[in-house]
C-alpha cells in the first residue's frame, strides 16, 4: 500500500470530526468503513493483506468496535499507542530471533531492484531507529490523550503522528546518505 494510502483514513476521520461539528462516534464510523474497504480492496486486488495493514484493521475493529458501543474516544484513542507498541515489539523481537531484516524485507517488496547494498549493521541501526520512533510515537499519544483536549488529540494522531514519522523517515534518510557516502 502506498502513502496515500495510508494517509487517506487518517484524512477522512479527520475530514469527518471537523464536518461533523467534532463528532468522534462518526469519524470512528467513517474511519472503520474506510479502512475495512482498503483491507477489501487489497485482497481483491493482491489476493492478501499487507500483514501492517491488516493488524491495524484488527486493532481498529477492537477499539474501534468499543468506542462506538462505550460510546468514548478513549478506547480508539489507545490503539494509536498499542499499534506503534506493537510494530516496536515485531521490530525488536525479529532482532532477538536473528532474522533476516523486516526492513529489509519491506524494501524488497516496494522496490525489488532498487534495494541499495546496506550492511547487516545499518539495517540493525535502522532497526533500532524505527523501533524507538514507534515506541515515542505511542508515548507521546498517551500526553496527548490523557492531558490536552480531544480535539487537539485529533490534530496530534494527523499532523502530530505525520510530522514524528517525518522526523523519524528524514534521519533514517540522513544515515542512509551518511553510509552511501562513506563507501564511496
Amino acid at each position: 500500500m502506498n502513502q496515500l494510502g495510508y494517509l487517506l483514513p487518517a484524512l477522512i476521520f479527520f475530514g469527518v470530526f471537523f464536518a461533523t461539528g467534532k463528532d468522534f462516534l462518526k469519524a470512528t464510523t467513517a474511519l472503520m468503513i474506510v479502512v475495512t474497504l482498503q483491507v477489501i480492496l487489497e485482497k481483491y486486488k493482491k489476493g492478501s493483506v499487507e500483514k501492517k495493514l491488516f493488524l491495524t484493521w484488527v486493532a481498529l475493529m477492537v477499539f474501534g468496535s468499543a468506542t462506538l458501543l462505550f460510546r468514548d474516544p478513549l478506547f480508539l484513542q489507545w490503539k494509536v499507542s498499542i499499534i506503534n507498541w506493537l510494530f516496536t515489539v515485531i521490530l525488536l523481537t525479529n532482532q532477538l530471533l536473528k532474522r533476516p531484516p523486516i526492513l529489509k524485507s519491506f524494501m524488497k517488496i516496494a522496490d525489488p531492484e532498487g534495494i541499495p547494498n546496506i550492511s547487516d549493521k545499518a539495517w540493525l541501526d535502522m532497526t533500532y531507529l524505527w523501533a524507538f520512533a514507534f515506541f515515542s510515537i505511542g508515548l507521546v499519544n498517551l500526553y496527548f490523550m490523557f492531558y490536552t483536549s480531544l480535539t487537539t488529540w485529533v490534530n496530534f494522531k494527523l499532523f502530530g503522528v505525520l510530522a514524528m514519522t517525518l522526523v523519524f523517515g528524514l534521519l533514517n534518510a540522513i544515515y542512509l546518505i551518511r553510509l552511501s557516502s562513506k563507501s564511496t
